[in-house]
């Protein structure tokens, strides 16, 4: 009962979150051309990549260690805060101020979520999480609508959305004793956690261009009508996604103390064949209806439905590496998904455009599965 209650917590607050902005998403869409939700989602893309640099604390390190009260998390926050503010003022010297305050933004946020998850405090992740989602859409159309500031302003409202954890920083920076001899454990600890904090770091880059390269690569190859195409085509995956990520935040903070279970494992991955029916036969119904304008998205989806499949299994076998803090088997996998991603989509999207995209998307996600398969039984025998 006990684990039931922590998934509905945690799926509390990412099915009401999530749907929110899912409805904002998909509204936006409704009323712009596709070529100018293109332009948002291209913006967007480039702040999450410089990041995901920039996070030299990814999530899942913070989760682990947090779990574990390891001095080191202190210092990774400073440096990735240190990191976030240099890039701000060279965004703000360029003119893209916004981009400069989401990849701020993400940091602040992305501490905060695994401050709550670590420490299991659900409801607090639920309320902030939700918090969030509804400043996404509130802050985004007063840009829009009131002052009148475009798709940059659409930008404007999602950066400061993410500011919602501030005050976990601040209050956590305060409380920290920082003085010469704390600064040196410090970096002793750093450097003792080296080895799982880089390699899980340069996954988290790869596993950010797996996700997000994809559409720098559309822009000038096929353009961003093609780009607002797929873009939409992944918010409807995404939300089908949910249910596993949702799974996943749960189950990691517990793996790190080594209880699992297989039960929730098999039903998790037994739900996801629902959820792929539902995208290759129930929003091809909907979505002409709702999207006129956006003619590629019935191909794309019913493609990468079926992504949803490896991408369940694949956060079962992140969760099961990270809780010993082997950092190296995701970072391989990683690298051999956004290679995929990268080859899949200059040969299959220049060969058959959209659905030569969505192929390469599929087999992105089944090839990590398949090399985490294959390390897994490796390392048990």
């Amino acid at each position: 009962m006990r684990i039931i209650k922590d998934i509905s917590t945690i799926g509390l607050g990412d099915i009401i979150g999530s749907g929110v902005t899912a409805i904002f998403w998909f509204y936006l869409a409704s009323i712009l051309v596709p070529s100018e939700y293109g332009q948002i989602h291209y913006l967007i893309s480039i702040a999450i990549i410089t990041s995901t640099f920039t996070l030299l604390g990814t999530q899942n390190v913070l989760v682990v260690y947090i779990a574990k009260n390891k001095d080191v998390v202190f210092t990774l926050l400073i440096l990735s805060i240190i990191c976030g503010v240099i890039i701000l003022i060279i965004c703000a010297a360029f003119g893209m101020l916004n981009v400069g305050l989401l990849i701020v933004g993400i940091i602040i946020f992305t501490y905060g979520i695994s401050r709550n998850l670590a420490r299991k405090e659900f409801k607090k992740y639920s309320v902030y999480t939700i918090t969030q989602k509804s400043l996404v859409v509130i802050l985004s159309l007063i840009a829009y609508f009131v002052l009148d500031m475009g798709i940059d302003g659409i930008v404007y409202g999602v950066a400061l959305s993410y500011f919602v954890y501030l005050k976990y920083v601040f209050q956590d920076t305060k409380n920290t004793k920082f003085s010469y001899e704390q600064f040196k454990i410090h970096i002793s600890e750093l450097r003792i956690n080296r080895n799982f904090i880089l390699t899980n770091y340069f996954y988290w880059i790869t596993n950010s261009i797996t996700n997000q390269v994809d559409k720098l690569i559309i822009v000038p190859i096929l353009g961003l009508v093609l780009l607002g195409n797929y873009s939409l085509s992944l918010q409807i995956i995404t939300v089908l996604s949910m249910p596993s990520g949702i799974i996943f935040k749960f189950l990691l903070p517990h793996t790190v103390h080594g209880k699992t279970s297989k039960n929730l494992k098999r039903n998790t991955v037994l739900l996801s064949f629902l959820f792929v029916f539902i995208g290759i036969v129930v929003t091809p119904l909907i979505i002409p209806i709702y999207f006129p304008e956006y003619n590629d998205v019935v191909g794309i989806v019913q493609i990468m439905s079926f992504s949803i499949i490896p991408i369940t299994i694949n956060l079962f076998y992140f969760a099961k590496f990270l809780a010993v803090e082997n950092g190296k088997f995701p970072l391989y996998g990683g690298m051999i998904s956004s290679s995929v991603m990268i080859v899949g989509m200059l040969i299959l999207g220049s060969m058959f455009d959209a659905k030569g995209i969505a192929i390469a998307h599929l087999i992105s996600h089944s090839s990590l599965c398949l090399f985490f398969y294959m390390i897994d039984k490796k390392t048990e025998k």
